[in-house]
């Protein structure tokens, strides 16, 4: 195997252990409403911690990979998520479950920013499959959390789940971590904080970060509500059992891997490095997706597997895209801190989804939550397609991110 393709391998292991709690703790929500005696809205707000606590710290930990290195923040982002996994279980309490992940989602910030510098540096050439490979992370630890995590907190409860996941993160950033050496020079000196945050101000004001990062802020709304509210709609609307709701969810998680994959390959290899349509596909994808979630009555399991699948390989499976064109806007020199402005943003826009979907479904219904989630995706196009005639406007460069 050659260097590129080991590195690629060891920031996947790293990418898919920090996911197994970050996409899979979905997988938990009917145990974790019985255990607490949870409303709708408040099993949003522990996914809205989750994702405000990344959106805290996602600028600072992209601006500190470009300034110490993507192997320093992998191993102190692994090494702070197991301690607040591990804090989970000290004391059982909704309110202490809501700060620890909080506390999680601050030190998953750094994962991807950390990786995608990495595939950057080290991928010259079909970066957009590299890095939908790398992202292929995320589902594949969802997809492992959905299928375990449950399991073990039936077995033993919800607190042995979180030392299991604890313990997988732990391994997969020493995996990761041990053998990996950064592509960098070590002859050329690190960019100074303040050079970064420079960099970081002109990115800021780029079309191709602003027009990307919009759209990806309703995709990842989208996304979140899949990863918390699938399994209850399950169980709520369809009438299945827990199991068969988090299998609905794993099957979403595997289809979100072919679609990292399989977005990247056609942005690369079929639209020669265009990444702005197959987010507008996308989007599509996700609303049609959406609205078969709201319509779902009792008994339709199939329904509830199929709308699932279409979910996860659409409104799941764009982060690939992202990465790369966040990486490509910002260069080997600011690529982290490319990813972790538009995070911030991304990140932002998932904290407030889960609760507020939650809270639609309360006092309204699933029905009509999964249905303005469904139109919030439609309106994903719009940014896109804005960017894609900005560029092409005389004096522009070409129609693509890259």
């Amino acid at each position: 195997m050659s260097e590129r393709w080991r590195v690629l391998a060891l920031m996947t292991i790293a990418q898919a252990g920090a996911s197994v709690v970050q996409q899979a703790l979905g997988s938990l929500s009917p145990i974790l409403v019985a255990t607490f005696a949870l409303s709708k809205a408040q099993l949003g707000t522990a996914f809205t911690a989750l994702m405000l606590g990344s959106a805290c710290f996602t600028a600072v930990a992209g601006a500190l990979t470009d300034r110490w290195g993507e192997r320093r923040m992998v191993l102190l982002s692994g090494a702070l998520m197991t301690l607040a996994l591990l804090a989970v279980t000290l004391i059982p309490d909704y309110a202490w479950l809501v700060a620890c992940v909080g506390l999680f989602g601050a030190a998953y910030a750094a994962s991807t920013p950390a990786g995608g510098r990495a595939i950057l540096a080290w991928f010259d050439r079909d970066r957009g499959f590299a890095m939908g490979i790398r992202q292929t992370g995320v589902p594949v630890g969802g997809l492992v959390g959905a299928l375990t995590l449950p399991l073990v907190a039936h077995a033993f409860g919800y607190r042995v789940a979180f030392v299991y996941a604890a313990l997988v993160i732990a391994v997969t950033t020493l995996i990761a971590v041990i053998p990996y050496r950064e592509a960098r020079d070590q002859r050329t000196p690190s960019a100074s904080l303040a050079s970064i945050t420079r960099g970081m101000r002109t990115l800021a004001r780029d079309p191709r970060l602003i027009g990307v990062t919009l759209t990806c802020m309703i995709l990842v709304s989208v996304q979140l509500a899949m990863n918390a509210f699938v399994t209850v709609t399950g169980v709520v609307s369809v009438g299945t059992t827990p199991a068969l709701a988090a299998l609905a969810f794993a099957c979403a998680q595997g289809a979100a891997v072919v679609g990292r994959l399989g977005w990247g390959f056609v942005s690369d290899r079929m639209l020669g490095g265009e990444r702005l349509v197959p987010f507008a596909i996308i989007c599509v994808l996700a609303a049609l997706a959406t609205a078969t979630l709201a319509n779902l009555h009792a008994g339709a399991v199939i329904p509830l597997f199929a709308a699932s699948i279409v979910l996860g390989f659409s409104g799941a499976g764009w982060n690939g895209l992202m990465a790369a064109a966040m990486a490509e806007v910002g260069g080997i020199d600011r690529a982290a801190s490319a990813l972790g402005l538009a995070l911030t943003a991304i990140f932002g826009a998932s904290a407030v989804a889960p609760t507020a979907f939650g809270a639609l479904a309360d006092h309204t219904s699933l029905h009509v939550a999964w249905l303005a989630t469904s139109a919030l995706a439609l309106v994903g196009i719009a940014p896109v397609l804005w960017l894609r005639a900005h560029l092409a406007a005389p004096g522009r460069s070409a129609p693509r991110t890259g």
